[in-house]
């Protein structure tokens, strides 16, 4: 038995002090550990400059000298426990030859008395790591990904295309629009006649767009995903809605209300996944609903379909085996939800959005932005993100190359939300288009298909009589 919640863990807020992903030994017999996270302490250190550079951009209360202060202290304990290790893989190893050489008594009972006291030494040794390990594992994690080149390090965003329609049309709120939208609060609210319609047309057209121009694959993702997901792409816990379960196993490890139009309904396909590079890049493209609270925010104090908690979403994922093709590969989503949105023949434009508004886990980000007259600005109708290797280092995404894996980099985002097209589309004066819209024709099935279908299903049926 599932139920929504709104009261989240305060051991999240600001500070995670027990972690879903990655859980110390002292614990591992009351919790589970679901995945074991690559931790690449030489990469995130060797450049500590730009490591600073990207703290202070994005505006992050992270004291860099007390975590590398926290790091030595742990790789001093940890050298020493290895050291401890390797004494008594030693001594186990003399043991086997002196048993198999006919050795002294004496020489035996003294080898064993050495191996105990290692074991109780590194015993000891254990529990001291294993707070020291916490405690700065947990400050590690937190660390943010490197910035994009490109990405704007002051707190203004940056332009890069900018379309502006043939015509200058503008109407009233969209919510004055009785007859298309009912809106009681953000949380709940009904489409109408034309515009129901469009709110599934739009969506599934622009995902049959990317499957016929892109290349991409659609795939049908969880509604909920996993704690240890969210904190593996470094998202803020109070995104979106906390699961109360019943029965819950592993109490760190909670579910959350995210949708299948999410970026993060992806990863629990791709956790400890190893592929060939033959098979990259991977292009995905999912669509169904988007659950995100904390974004409502950014629209000011007035409910409105531009605030709405929930919303039908268009969804892309891709994976590459460098950076340099997750650039091209950014590029190649932008353009496609250039030339979607060019024929809706709406105001809009794409920022790179500044180091200040990203999650710790992006290193740049696309926003694409549509004019809405009843707030006089623009306001996000979908993002692309690069998020380099930070996440799959988190969740072992990998391609084998010989007997080296390479963590891929990963690109991707929601390219549109359906309730923010809708009221831009009702306050700019533009029709609600349906069979105009580019892939629209792919998205609905042929007389050929249907006929098919028809046969297929009465072949299943007569499997019973």
């Amino acid at each position: 038995m599932l139920k929504l919640g709104g009261v989240l863990r305060k051991s999240f807020f600001l500070k995670r002090y027990i972690s879903a992903l990655y859980i110390t030994g002292d614990k591992a017999n009351e919790h589970y550990v679901t995945i074991q996270p690559f931790l690449d302490f030489a990469g995130t250190f060797r450049d500590r400059a730009a490591l600073d550079h990207s703290i202070s951009s994005r505006g992050l209360n992270i004291n860099l000298e007390t975590v590398l202060s926290k790091y030595k202290n742990y790789q001093t304990h940890h050298e020493q426990l290895l050291r401890l290790e390797k004494e008594r893989d030693s001594i186990t190893k003399q043991l086997k030859l002196l048993t198999k050489s006919g050795g002294s008594s004496e020489q035996l009972n003294a080898l064993r008395e050495n191996g105990k006291v290692l074991r109780n030494d590194a015993k000891e040794l254990k529990q001291k790591l294993y707070p020291i390990e916490d405690d700065f594992i947990h400050e590690f994690l937190h660390l943010p990904n490197s910035l994009h080149s490109q990405c704007p390090a002051s707190d203004v965003e940056k332009l890069i295309y900018m379309h502006k329609p043939t015509a200058s049309r503008s109407s009233t709120s969209h919510l004055e629009r009785k007859d298309l939208v009912h809106f009681v609060n953000n949380n709940c609210y009904y489409l109408m006649e034309q515009a129901a319609h469009f709110d599934v047309r739009v969506m599934q057209s622009l995902a049959n767009y990317f499957v016929t121009r892109g290349d991409f694959v659609q795939t049908s993702n969880p509604d909920f995903v996993r704690c240890v997901l969210l904190e593996a792409n470094a998202t803020p816990l109070t995104h979106y809605y906390l699961v109360q379960e019943e029965h819950l196993q592993n109490k760190l490890n909670t579910a959350y209300l995210t949708g299948c139009g999410s970026f993060e309904s992806f990863l629990g396909a791709m956790t400890k996944l190893s592929v060939y590079p033959s098979v990259l890049p991977m292009r995905f493209v999912a669509c169904g609903r988007s659950y995100n609270r904390e974004e409502a925010l950014l629209y000011g104090p007035t409910p409105s379909l531009y605030t709405a908690t929930q919303t039908n979403a268009v969804q892309s994922f891709v994976a590459t085996q460098t950076a340099d093709e997750a650039d091209t590969e950014l590029e190649r989503v932008l353009n496609l939800a250039v030339d979607f949105y060019k024929s809706l023949d709406v105001p809009f434009r794409i920022v790179y959005t500044p180091a200040v508004s990203l999650t710790a886990s992006e290193s740049l980000r696309a926003s694409i932005e549509v004019y809405a007259p009843s707030l006089k600005r623009y306001v996000c109708l979908g993002r692309i993100s690069n998020f380099g290797d930070y996440v799959s280092k988190r969740i072992l995404f990998s391609a084998r190359r010989e007997k080296h894996f390479d963590f891929l980099h990963l690109v991707g985002g929601p390219v549109l939300y359906t309730t923010r097209l809708i009221a831009a589309l009702i306050e700019l004066g533009v029709e609600l288009p349906l069979g105009t819209l580019p892939g629209a024709q792919a998205a609905e099935p042929s007389v050929e298909a249907m006929t098919q279908h028809q046969r297929d299903l009465q072949e299943f049926k007569d499997l019973f009589k």
